[in-house]
């Protein structure tokens, strides 16, 4: 009798609460593409001939990717689904973008969630959040309103809710999800969604940028940051927000895997940054570059004279851990009531590279 008591505890608490351990497989940044850079870029131009060239050397990276190394990843992420998978996500730059048009924009858009989402889970919802990528081509404006105009639907499909913007709060049980647009980010609809989540276990915030400065000289793309911090102001306050959610940021852009873990502002916010970008056969293993506090900004640093910009000095007192390594791969987010993991599975290797604990 006792037993049979214990099990119905147990299985009211799991349907109570959304489930007594579940996941979500993650993929970073993709950079979906084809071989053929006609295909998606065909009319592709830009005003200044050296980026534009840049771009160009892109679509080949990205088509020889995707012949090859980053279907490996696909199956690999595949293999993460189990029972307890709720969700696959990922983290922006779905896409490589560098369109014509709008029309071209959205197909190449639906073509990469379709492929993914059949590819890692058919029948799970697949969860995307802008990147910059994803909102560029001749025109970016242009390209922006055709990812509002078809996302917001997709979205809607995948999680069975009316979505409407490309900024959104999804549920797991206890557990609140609030996507992010980074790019010229709403912040009174940003701060709307977080003061929402307020009250969850954990709150998950997926965006596609870093929310602190990152080690690299593009260091100040984070979410309100910018090369003369002309958003400080509103900078601070989200990261107030942010801290006093005890959030846990699942971004990426930087093409590392990184792990950032910060207390100020009377919270804790930890970063887990990834990246699904297989462009060299090194990156299938884990190649730390810097860890322990006193490894932020260390490679800004050593490539300039031993110097970081100030905004690095804001935020060095408040960490207490950061790790970063040059590897990619895929990545499993594991929640198990107040404990929170990311495994990572470097390139499509069998087994767990490594295990971050982020609660």
């Amino acid at each position: 009798m006792r037993r049979l008591l214990f099990v119905l505890f147990a299985f009211s608490a799991y349907y109570l609460t959304g489930c007594a351990e579940y996941s979500a497989v993650i993929l970073g940044d993709t950079h979906y593409d084809n071989a053929d850079p006609e295909y998606y870029h065909a009319g592709y131009t830009d005003p200044k001939p050296t980026r534009e060239a840049a771009h160009r050397k892109e679509f080949v990276r990205n088509g020889k990717m995707w012949q090859e190394r980053c279907p490996r990843i696909v199956r690999r992420a595949s293999a993460l689904v189990d029972n307890s998978t709720r969700y696959v996500l990922q983290v922006g730059d779905l896409i490589q973008g560098d369109t014509s048009d709008s029309l071209t924009h959205v197909r190449f858009l639906g073509d990469a969630v379709d492929l993914l989402k059949a590819g890692v889970a058919p029948g799970l919802p697949f969860i995307t959040t802008p990147g910059n990528h994803d909102l560029r081509g001749n025109d970016d404006a242009l390209c922006r309103r055709a990812y509002k105009a078809y996302m917001p639907g997709r979205m809607s499909q995948e999680l069975g809710q009316e979505i409407s913007s490309v900024n959104f709060l999804f549920r797991n049980g206890p557990d609140a999800f609030v996507v992010v647009n980074f790019t010229k980010p709403d912040v009174e609809e940003i701060k709307s969604l977080l003061n929402q989540a307020r009250g969850s276990r954990h709150v998950f915030v997926l965006i596609h940028s870093p929310v602190f400065p990152y080690d690299d000289p593009t260091y100040y793309w984070f979410l309100l940051g910018g090369r003369k911090d002309s958003h400080a102001e509103e900078r601070r306050e989200m990261r107030k927000l942010l801290a006093s959610l005890n959030a846990i940021v699942l971004c990426g852009h930087t093409h590392y895997t990184e792990l950032l873990d910060w207390e100020g502002d009377g919270g804790r916010i930890t970063q887990m940054t990834m990246s699904s970008v297989w462009t060299t056969d090194s990156q299938a293993k884990y190649k730390e570059l810097a860890s322990g506090a006193d490894g932020y900004g260390k490679m800004f640093a050593e490539q300039n004279s031993g110097a970081c910009p100030p905004i690095f000095e804001e935020y060095r007192p408040g960490v207490r851990r950061y790790s970063i390594a040059d590897s990619v791969g895929s990545y499993k987010l594991i929640v198990d009531g107040p404990r929170v993991y990311v495994d990572f599975y470097a390139g499509d290797s069998v087994g767990r590279t490594k295990r971050f604990v982020l609660r």
